[in-house]
């Protein structure tokens, strides 16, 4: 008997659907330079008067550039996680998550402001659920993977 209890099949995928959601109502501003500017000044202002360690540079083009990709891809994934959860996306999905939550403390450390750390708590959260045991699963890289059906 396992220490720890795994998820079943139906609980997983609506995990993996709530993700989704969740990136997609946090990362829809990214996606337009003019709703990620207004983001970018509401996250300075309340770092500000949270009086949170660490810089928030002014954006130039390169930084909108890249925020506008990022919010492009993401919000697709995240359509697609909550159109048709499977095991492979979420599994796909926790990897991504931990590589976030790499970056986002090495910004930190390196000098960004903290208020990143908000975005890298639900991270870490999602990234450990998505990869929880699933009980009945087939393996994810081979076989059939819990289809979105089972949800």
């Amino acid at each position: 008997m396992s220490f720890l209890a795994s998820f079943s099949a139906p609980r997983y995928l609506r995990i993996v659907r709530a993700s989704g959601w969740y990136d997609l109502l946090v990362t829809w501003p990214f996606v337009l330079p003019w709703t990620f500017a207004w983001l970018y000044v509401q996250l300075g202002l309340l770092a500000a008067s949270l009086g949170l360690p660490g810089t928030m540079r002014p954006l130039d083009a390169t930084a909108m550039l890249l925020a506008n990709l990022l919010g492009s891809v993401v919000v697709v994934w995240s359509i697609a996680r909550i159109a048709a959860p499977t095991l492979l996306l979420g599994r796909l999905d926790g990897v991504a998550r931990f590589l976030f939550a790499a970056w986002q403390i090495y910004a930190v450390v390196q000098g960004a402001n903290a208020i990143v750390l908000g975005f890298t708590v639900l991270e870490v959260l999602f990234g450990v659920l998505q990869w929880w045991r699933v009980a009945g699963a087939a393996p994810v890289w081979g076989g059939s993977a819990l289809q979105a059906a089972s949800a």
